[in-house]
């Protein structure tokens, strides 16, 4: 994941599902139940109980992790193609704040370029699990990157002691999973294994007030679904997705909204360009409506 912005834009096209109440029929002009009539009954008798205490369980569940004792609503585990992911340990309904975790390691504006040296201060079990983590340089930046750390070395070879590609390393992981916050760059370990889909479930941020990366489900999520949320601008079209996440992260996005062969993924792109041009053409106007108001005011 990227340094990530507080809000990156609309969330489109996400699939949010409403509670759909049982409606039954009531026999009422008949005297006596059938035999049949008995089991309908105790069938929906017995669906609605299931119903119930999947829905009790689910918010006991819910309950339990805002108390004392938090119950966990994720686990991080292997996926089929995409390495490790986030999936639910049970049914989360939408709306429901999933994740508030501290960083594992943050560093400040002032320390951006000791970042080496702060990483050397966590343990060795959160060093290995920062260095677990993606990481991704863009193309040539590498290059730059070595160069800028070299000279840093050379100016002050005991400070910047360890190897040019340790540091290169650490930079890396703070690059691609690091988030922006109001003092400097927080990197969360737990928020860096939720893979991507431009047609997230989830929806994450760095909050700034309680300093934790939250991550809240932005549809009803069944349990041992994954959790998804977008590295990119949501509005923007295909073409413009795939090319960044390439470039970023070093990988294409095969969501249904990225299928321009489908029908689904088609109707996609055309919404979501008429998105772009509207978010472009409401960033002109209030660009327009500042330049004027400071001209007014001289």
């Amino acid at each position: 994941m990227d340094i990530k912005k507080a809000a990156d834009g609309t969330v489109d096209e996400i699939e949010l599902s409403e509670d759909l109440q049982d409606l039954t029929v009531d026999d009422s002009h008949s005297a006596t139940q059938t035999a049949n009539g008995k089991k309908r009954k105790n069938h929906r008798g017995g669906q609605k109980k299931k119903q119930k205490n999947s829905q009790k369980s689910s918010k006991e569940a819910i309950q339990a992790s805002e108390g004392d004792a938090p119950v966990q609503l994720y686990e991080v585990r292997a996926t089929a193609s995409k390495g490790l992911g986030v999936f639910a340990t049970c049914a989360i309904p939408r709306g429901t704040r999933i994740m508030c975790e501290p960083a594992l390691l943050y560093i400040e504006h002032a320390n951006l370029q000791f970042m080496h040296v702060l990483f050397y201060r966590l343990s060795p079990g959160d060093q290995a699990k920062f260095l677990s983590l993606h990481a991704h340089f863009l193309k040539g930046e590498k290059a730059g990157m070595e160069k800028v750390l070299r000279a840093f070395k050379a100016a002050d070879p005991i400070l910047f002691a360890p190897p040019i590609e340790d540091q290169l390393r650490i930079l890396a992981v703070v690059k691609s999973n690091g988030c922006k916050t109001n003092c400097g760059v927080a990197v969360p370990y737990d928020l860096g294994r939720i893979n991507h889909s431009c047609l997230p479930n989830v929806y994450h941020v760095w909050n700034n007030v309680v300093e934790r990366a939250t991550v809240h489900a932005v549809q009803d999520i069944a349990a041992g679904q994954e959790l998804l949320t977008t590295y990119n601008r949501a509005y923007e079209p295909r073409e413009q997705r795939q090319s960044y996440l390439l470039q970023r992260w070093g990988f294409r996005c095969d969501c249904q909204a990225c299928n321009p062969s489908s029908m689904f993924g088609k109707a996609s792109d055309k919404r979501r360009k008429r998105l772009l041009e509207i978010s472009e053409f409401s960033e002109v106007t209030q660009s327009s409506i500042i330049h004027k108001s400071r001209g007014q005011e001289r």
